[in-house]
């Protein structure tokens, strides 16, 4: 794919090499306006989806109220009519014109993608200065905003505030975005948008795995995976006169059962996938109703599947990884699974009904990780 037009002329290495979390990019008119742009209405039925989190953040001087969970448009109408942000988290999730967007993207690992963040201000808006500690484009849909852009003198934030607002912000520069503009801006770099009038903004985030969480949810994956079998046995006690102290005895055994942990490159490998692949949200199948897998199969070359959005299918060597699972791809058919992963789309003629694919997207089909996106007369 070309991305000069959203990259601003710059093919993907280039933007990778002089911007990628160095340096912001302010690109005019980068994507045109499609099916991903959105109204304040469609926002806050959005909202009201449970795959969804939203925010409502009253701005008075610089204090900042914020109510969590969906709005109605009554309780919007009878705020004031400036200031206040409305910011929807997950918006791909539910609304395919926004999820598409993320193919624009793509030259990007999908094990860094986040979600699409959709905020709809009143002319004023605004969640004050701050960073991210991740890598975001931020792509305006209607209206006009204007952006303070700089790396922070001092991290230090405004106390008593639930939002993590900078004390003292200090920009590099100022500009305005229309609609189809968008800024990058690598991570920790402060920014500060002001709404002009009543807009939309798009916050399309890369995240970056914190390796404090990295090493709990290892220990836990470890925890699941290996067994200390037995128990400690002093059969040779003696009286103690300190029985407070720690016994020698049960100290060194206890180091050598501990010691004896080991891990491979492969329980990395397996651990990462799973790790990356979590789903942040229950992932409830709604109500429908379910096809039998023989009439599942029957119909398999007439249609096309596509992995739903907040499912993230990755792989490495012969390991498959979707949805925090594991699972081993035969060799003489990760050329099909490779291609499901990396284009989320597969076409149903091109797929034997008596493969392990076809038994492998029944059982996704069954388990809500896909959907059917087409049927051919």
């Amino acid at each position: 794919m070309n991305y000069g037009k959203q990259l601003g002329g710059l093919g993907a290495h280039q933007f990778l090499k002089k911007h990628w979390q160095t340096t912001p990019l302010l690109i005019h008119d980068a994507i045109k306006a499609g099916d991903w742009s959105l109204s304040l209405d469609e926002l806050i039925e959005l909202s009201r989806d449970p795959r969804c989190s939203a925010r409502l953040v009253i701005r008075s001087g610089l204090k900042y109220e914020v109510s969590y969970g969906p709005v109605t448009k009554k309780e919007l109408e009878n705020l004031p009519k400036k200031n206040w942000t409305l910011l929807v988290q997950g918006i791909n999730h539910v609304h395919y014109g926004v999820d598409k967007l993320l193919s624009l993207f793509s030259f990007i690992p999908f094990s860094r993608l986040d979600d699409v963040m959709v905020s709809y201000a009143a002319p004023g808006g605004s969640v004050g200065p701050h960073y991210d500690s991740y890598d975001v484009f931020l792509l305006q849909g209607t209206g006009a905003r204007q952006w303070k852009v700089g790396m922070p003198r001092s991290m230090e934030l405004l106390p008593n505030q639930e939002l993590r607002i900078l004390k003292s912000f200090v920009p590099d520069g100022t500009c305005q975005m229309q609609t189809g503009d968008m800024l990058y801006l690598p991570p920790k770099y402060g920014h500060h948008g002001v709404a002009l009038e009543p807009c939309l903004t798009y916050s399309i985030g890369f995240k970056s795995p914190r390796y404090d969480h990295v090493k709990s949810e290892f220990l836990h994956y470890l925890n699941q995976e290996i067994e200390l079998p037995g128990f400690f046995e002093d059969p040779n006690r003696r009286q103690t006169q300190v029985p407070a102290l720690i016994p020698t005895d049960l100290l060194q055994s206890i180091d050598q059962k501990i010691s004896k942990i080991r891990w491979s490159k492969q329980d990395i490998l397996k651990f990462t996938g799973e790790f990356l692949t979590q789903v942040d949200f229950d992932n409830e199948i709604r109500a429908r109703k379910v096809e039998s897998k023989s009439k599942f199969l029957s119909r398999l070359k007439k249609r096309s599947y596509r992995i739903n959005s907040h499912i993230k299918f990755l792989y490495r060597e012969d390991l498959g990884f979707i949805a925090g699972e594991a699972f081993t791809i035969p060799q003489c058919e990760q050329a099909i699974f490779k291609i499901f992963a990396n284009h989320r789309v597969v076409i149903g003629k091109d797929i034997e009904p008596h493969t392990f694919f076809a038994q492998t997207l029944y059982k996704w089909d069954q388990q809500g990780y896909v959907r059917k996106i087409k049927t051919s007369n």
